[in-house]
């Protein structure tokens, strides 16, 4: 029946636009949208649904309204000054909630961010303690950002938002709430470089533009509403699919003396956050709703979450009896004064075959999309590829989905996904190599190309799985490989049934549908995997010495004041052997840096063994090494290692054949006797060490 709802809420708007023009030609009906922002690209389809007519279609005259810092949008839609308004996630804190109606979510991520310039003391989002930070007004995702890392509110400076970069470059504050479709550009011209936090990395993942009105709006207009709504959705649908034209219609109408690259920029950064290619324009979650209203409790702004059937808006139930009613009697009629009986049976038989098409098609669009939302909130790749085998399997009663993954930089498929195939035959198909004859997968995955076998338990690429094709009652199986952009085969997707057959065209279209879905999951999980090992690599190397991978003076520094902390608590001492290499500088004129580098490295791998595992072996300097002995009883200890390390110096290296000496001179110091820190008890291990050095001459 699902079309003849649509038939009907159709209908109802023609008829919502042919009573208005029917009181007068020009009289459409006013109503007011409130924008949050000053005219930009951000508001994109609201007027390309003025100037394309989607608003005059459904007899609407729609008037936006500019907004400014001094504008609540709330406050003006609920006092009636406008019929719509268009706000961030903080609509959830409306008092009383059920003032508010959420219509619609047109970006699927907030833009909003912290930035801070990429120089000082701002490496983490830990770093903002004790800062002075520029926030504008419904900025509580940031605030929840903040809470969520451990920081205390308390010792963090909040300061009003002048919408200036300048305050954040002259060093007025340490950093400012920014969005990432605004300020960032301004950075960009300004050549200014920059840090990005963004709350997303903690797992805050806000909706940004929120459409709503009023209950008030919904119970006396809701034909209105729901027109407008439509009107809208499909006014942001065109301004996507043609940015140039839509560029072009708001400088001449609206912003006139903005630059046109910004509006290029502000465009091309909006396609991210909206993310049409995966999710429906103004598609609402109702579960991210509900995580934002524990954010908003778990900080103290939110006492309940409100009544979320209230909240989200239902287009009103219409009535449908007397459509189908309608429908019946015109048939009886037509098909009485026609005197062709049987042709009623056949006609309906059609229908009803129609009917259920069109719902299982509808079903599997709901799921599909469903999916695409798992995929853009980053959900477990192996529950996305279950959901899509789930979703075939109940489009296609009787058939058994399977997915399998190719590992990179291997040639063989592995099961990932494969929820009704039985553990023994999935077994048997752990490693499936990718060649031709390789049963329908392997041979897929090996020629890029769909592989339709209708008796697998005869064919020869099936030959050898003969015997567990028989034990699990398979008898067809039909194998899509799922490739990238760049063709080259990332997975495969296979139906088997339990009878000899082969895929009709409509089974082909949903395979290939199914495919291109897999696709856009793998490769958005492969993209984050990569971007996870990107950052660790990052905060290994902010960490560690490149050449020999050990701690840096930073995590050095660090281990010293814990270890000082813990030798005060439990009443022992600690040393800090400093080691400076002898005649490094002849060795690296002699046979060269390369040679020089690698020394380095061996004698770090050497140096490695004299010390226990909770002691810390950093390198200090270009040719200067440093070891922390912590748990010390009495200072015999620290000789002792010094001893160790004397005697593993004292060995030759092999550098690439060349057999190289390199001695070195050792300084140590002692806590408490030598210093309370790390200043004074490294000065005093250099003393020792350049002592030591003088002696040797």
């Amino acid at each position: 029946m699902h079309f003849l709802k649509r038939f009907n809420k159709h209908l109802c708007l023609v008829i919502l636009g042919l009573t208005l023009f029917s009181s007068h030609a020009s009289a459409l009906q006013e109503v007011k949208l409130q924008l949050k922002w000053t005219h930009a690209f951000q508001f994109a389809g609201y007027y390309a649904a003025v100037h394309q007519g989607y608003y005059q279609d459904v007899g609407l005259d729609v008037q936006i309204i500019e907004g400014n810092p001094a504008i609540s949008v709330i406050d003006e839609v609920r006092s009636g000054r406008a019929n719509f308004g268009v706000s961030t996630s903080s609509l959830l804190l409306t008092q009383p909630i059920e003032d508010v109606v959420l219509l619609a979510n047109i970006f699927q991520h907030s833009p909003l961010v912290f930035v801070t310039l990429d120089k000082g003391p701002f490496h983490t989002i830990h770093d903002f303690d004790e800062s002075t930070i520029m926030l504008e007004d419904g900025s509580d995702e940031l605030i929840a950002y903040l809470v969520k890392e451990g920081l205390s509110l308390e010792n963090i400076t909040l300061v009003p938002h002048s919408f200036s970069i300048d305050d954040l470059i002259q060093g007025e504050v340490d950093a400012m709430s920014s969005y990432l479709t605004f300020e960032i550009y301004k950075f960009n011209q300004a050549d200014v470089d920059i840090k990005i936090f963004t709350p997303r990395s903690v797992g805050i993942d806000f909706y940004g533009d929120n459409l709503f009105t009023t209950r008030n709006m919904i119970e006396s207009n809701p034909v209105v509403v729901e027109a407008f709504l439509e009107a809208s959705l499909k006014g942001w649908t065109y301004a996507l699919n043609n940015l140039d034209e839509t560029i072009e219609l708001i400088l001449a109408n609206y912003a006139t003396s903005i630059d046109p690259d910004f509006l290029k920029y502000e465009a091309e950064s909006m396609l991210q956050l909206i993310r049409p290619e995966f999710v429906e324009i103004g598609y609402v979650n109702p579960g991210r709703w509900k995580h934002i209203a524990e954010i908003y409790q778990e900080l103290g702004f939110l006492n309940a979450p409100p009544n979320w059937n209230k909240f989200f808006f239902a287009p009103p139930q219409d009535n449908y009896t007397k459509w189908i009613t309608l429908i019946m009697l015109v048939s009886v009629v037509t098909f009485l004064i026609a005197g062709i009986a049987t042709y009623i049976f056949t006609v309906n038989k059609q229908l009803r075959k129609l009917l259920i098409q069109k719902q299982k098609d509808h079903s599997l669009k709901e799921k599909h999309n469903r999916i695409l939302a798992m995929i853009a909130n980053d959900q477990p790749l192996q529950s996305i590829l279950t959901e899509i085998n789930f979703s075939i399997e109940a489009y296609r009663p009787g058939c058994l989905c399977s997915i399998m993954l190719k590992p990179d930089n291997e040639n063989f498929l592995t099961p990932i996904a494969s929820p009704s195939l039985n553990a023994e035959y999935i077994e048997i198909i752990k490693q499936v190599p990718i060649v031709v004859g390789a049963g329908s997968c392997g041979t897929a995955a090996a020629t890029r190309q769909r592989v339709v076998i209708a008796d697998i338990q005869s064919h020869p690429y099936w030959r050898s799985f003969k015997e567990a094709l028989v034990k699990a009652d398979l008898k067809s199986c039909w194998s899509q490989p799922v490739m990238d952009h760049s063709g080259q085969v990332l997975a495969t997707f296979a139906i088997y049934t339990r009878e000899i057959s082969e895929p009709t065209s409509a089974d082909i279209r949903v395979i290939e549908e199914v495919a291109h879905l897999a696709a856009i999951a793998i490769d958005r999980s492969r993209m984050i995997e990569l971007l996870k090992n990107s950052e660790q690599h990052h905060r290994y190397l902010a960490h560690h010495d490149p050449l020999t991978g050990l701690a840096n003076r930073s995590l050095f520094s660090d281990r010293v004041v814990q270890a000082i902390r813990l030798a005060k608590r439990e009443e022992n001492h600690l040393a800090i052997i400093l080691i400076d290499l002898n005649d490094f500088k002849l060795i690296n004129d002699q046979h060269g840096h390369i040679v020089g580098d690698k020394l380095l490295s061996a004698i770090a791998k050497r140096l490695k063994t004299s010390v226990r595992i909770s002691d810390t072996l950093s390198r200090y300097g270009g040719d200067e090494f440093v070891i922390l002995l912590q748990g010390l009883m009495d200072t015999n200890e620290a000789s002792i290692v010094e001893k160790k390390i004397f005697s593993l110096m004292s060995k030759p290296f092999n550098i690439d054949g060349l057999e190289i000496m390199s001695g070195c001179s050792i300084g140590i110091a002692y806590y408490p006797e030598d210093g309370p820190d790390e200043t004074s008890l490294t000065h005093a291990a250099d003393l020792r060490m350049y002592t030591n050095k003088r002696q040797l001459k």
